[in-house]
């Protein structure tokens, strides 16, 4: 036998090398895009370009309160997780909450004179059952007209009608014996010889006691307010899902129930900012109606669902 050909092939290329492989060259077979992983040693990983493809991530809250205004992309904030979309409506009702605070509080913050409204009080007191003023007092701007003095005993019902004729929305007429208000069209009177001996009134107390524990009590009710407002706004979000399942339904989308509790949370989104703006906005003497409210919100329901593929919702429900 030859023994060039029973010779034993020495070549450290051919046998033993662990980086050599069969077919290494892509151009030859398969899917040319695939190839041997040199990173796993060559016992046959790859990487598949064609099909690896990174999920959409869900949007964050900021990205949430943008994409409540386009309905066309409601697919995405069906991927939203419970406890995201939960943060996302607190964190909106705590805006609008905190905006209505600030708001409210600016109507006591000094005018252009420099002045406060309580620099504006007369100096007064009620005491022993009566009231005592060093001279009358009057105040007549933006609808309301305030009259206090001590020279008669007081103001009879038929006084307090023929200013409120005068176009007057709010009327606060005080004698020396007792006060009558008349405001968005309800007339209380009351006599001071009610109020409790241990009780005197004056500007100092208004001033020094009264205002700070109104202020107190003021962010005190805010805060209840709040709270309610999420709890109000998801109940609304439930009875809105209703009409979502009914166009669900006719629509043959097959959506779940998930998806469209989200559709019915985001579609909410317009008409509770437009009119948390409306109501602090102080040129503003309009409100935008409820039934107006209810019927963009449902459109905006109707309108994100129907952009929706059949059986795509896949939001959620942890």
């Amino acid at each position: 036998m030859d023994n060039n050909n029973q010779q034993q092939n020495t070549d450290p290329y051919q046998q033993g090398n662990p980086y050599r492989q069969q077919n290494t060259d892509p151009y030859q077979q398969g899917n040319p895009y695939r190839q041997p992983d040199p990173y796993s040693g060559g016992y046959g990983g790859y990487y598949d370009y064609g099909s690896s493809q990174e999920p959409q991530k869900a949007p964050n809250i900021f990205q949430q309160f943008v994409l409540s205004f386009i309905p066309p992309q409601y697919d995405r904030l069906a991927k939203v997780k419970t406890g995201s979309m939960i943060g996302f409506v607190m964190l909106l009702a705590l805006v609008a909450t905190i905006i209505s605070f600030v708001s409210l509080i600016m109507s006591f913050a000094p005018g252009v004179d420099g002045k406060v409204w309580t620099d504006y009080l007369p100096d007064f007191e009620v005491s022993d059952g009566r009231l005592y003023i060093e001279e009358d007092f009057v105040y007549d701007e933006s609808g309301a007209f305030i009259y206090l003095t001590d020279k008669i005993s007081g103001f009879s019902y038929e006084d307090v009608s023929a200013i409120a004729e005068e176009g007057y929305r709010n009327l606060i007429l005080a004698g020396r014996d007792r006060i009558s208000v008349f405001q968005n069209g309800e007339y209380q009177q009351f006599n001071f010889r009610n109020l409790s001996s241990d009780i005197e009134l004056s500007k100092d107390w208004i001033v020094n006691t009264f205002m700070p524990v109104m202020m107190v009590l003021i962010a005190l009710g805010y805060l209840f307010f709040f709270v309610g407002r999420v709890f109000w706004y998801f109940l609304c979000a439930a009875i809105y899902l209703l009409i979502a399942m009914i166009f669900d339904a006719m629509m043959h989308k097959k959506l779940p129930s998930g998806t469209l509790f989200r559709v019915a949370v985001y579609s909410k989104v317009l008409m509770f900012v437009v009119a948390t703006l409306l109501s602090v906005v102080p040129f503003v003497t309009f409100s935008v109606n409820l039934f107006l409210r209810i019927a963009i919100t449902i459109a905006f329901m109707g309108f994100a669902i129907a952009k929706f593929p059949g059986n795509a919702g896949t939001a959620s429900g942890r």
